[in-house]
């Protein structure tokens, strides 16, 4: 039988057990650290743009030669008569 002392939390994750980690870091510390976050995070929409700037190229360069195969409704009517 089980009683209160001798009953074990084993069912629970070692990491509940563990106490959370605290950093203490001056405040010009931490102003460069979101500085430099704040960077990363710039270079990655500027790939981000860059790849959905490539993307809208080959979009219009594959319109511009649709267009270009196909035949404007007046020329159609031209061709016909």
């Amino acid at each position: 039988m089980y009683s209160l002392n001798t009953l074990t939390f084993d069912m629970l994750p070692s990491s509940y057990y563990k106490q959370p980690s605290v950093y203490v870091i001056s405040d010009s510390d931490w102003t460069a650290y979101k500085q430099r976050q704040t960077l990363r995070e710039i270079d990655e929409l500027n790939k981000l743009i860059d790849g959905h700037q490539q993307a809208i190229d080959r979009l219009k360069e594959t319109r511009t030669l649709l267009e270009a195969d196909t035949k404007k409704p007046e020329e159609l009517n031209e061709a016909t008569k």
